[in-house]
């Protein structure tokens, strides 16, 4: 991408944010989420929160609330959740791939810009020749904010919009770049940032695998280092807190 194209990507979403903003002012209390209310992507229970979609003046925006999460999830891990969201989409102010932060409206819950399109692991129309290259694009600039996703490799956090651009949702696993010179967390990040790209050509090949390129077959058949740790160390943690702070004790 182009100095160019990424000022004018940022422009686009700095209006976008502007009008979302806007329409969502009224949207800050939990009485007038309730009464403007129209539909639920995901409902909340173990460790879900609830998203909603609330529209208000013909805009729409989404709701991610974590209050009718299991109790001790929604105490001890929910906030923290949250938190971490709300950090990553305030640095990524501006980059158009990502949904545009609008308020926190509590300790549980956010409220961002609703993307018009499908999960790209729910999407059954034509993918677009170039879709996966923008996509390497977004998390590129998500990088340069200092932003790393770590939970890219579910179909179910990339989006697709009708005209078919590539929208990256819930950071709430994200890591964030050092503030200082600290070669073991400059190390660490590094290696996210890899596997956030090796994670797009994995998308790639699982969706429109006939579109890889030599160079991006050539690099699928390199294992990153520490993956197998790294999906280990992820699996044992999510399945230890639904065990913990769930009533639903089942790992699967």
């Amino acid at each position: 991408m182009s100095g160019q194209e990424t000022e004018a990507a940022i422009e686009t979403g700095l209006d976008l944010l502007s009008t979302v903003q806007n329409a969502a002012a009224s949207l800050m209390t939990r009485d007038e989420i309730e009464k403007h209310t129209v539909a639920f992507m995901r409902t909340a229970g173990g460790t879900r929160p609830d998203l909603r979609v609330v529209e208000f003046e013909g805009q729409k925006v989404v709701v991610k609330d974590f209050r009718r999460s299991d109790i001790l999830f929604r105490l001890l891990i929910g906030p923290i959740m949250i938190r971490r969201e709300r950090g990553a989409l305030l640095k990524l102010r501006g980059v158009s791939g990502v949904p545009q932060f609008i308020q926190r409206l509590d300790r549980y819950a956010i409220i961002i810009e609703h993307i018009e399109g499908s999960a790209l692991k729910n999407y059954t129309g034509p993918i677009p020749e170039d879709f996966f290259d923008k996509l390497a694009d977004v998390m590129r600039a998500c990088h340069e904010h200092g932003v790393v996703h770590c939970d890219l490799r579910s179909s179910g956090n990339v989006m697709i919009t009708p005209d078919g651009e590539p929208k990256v949702v819930d950071f709430a696993a994200c890591a964030f770049k050092g503030r200082g010179w600290n070669p073991f967390i400059n190390f660490i990040f590094r290696n996210f940032v890899d596997a956030d790209l090796y994670a797009v050509l994995m998308l790639k090949r699982k969706h429109t695998p006939e579109k890889l390129r030599p160079e991006e077959l050539e690099r699928l058949s390199t294992p990153l280092p520490y993956e197998k740790f790294a999906k280990s160390f992820g699996c044992g943690v999510r399945n230890i807190t639904r065990k913990l702070l769930t009533r639903n004790k089942n790992p699967g």
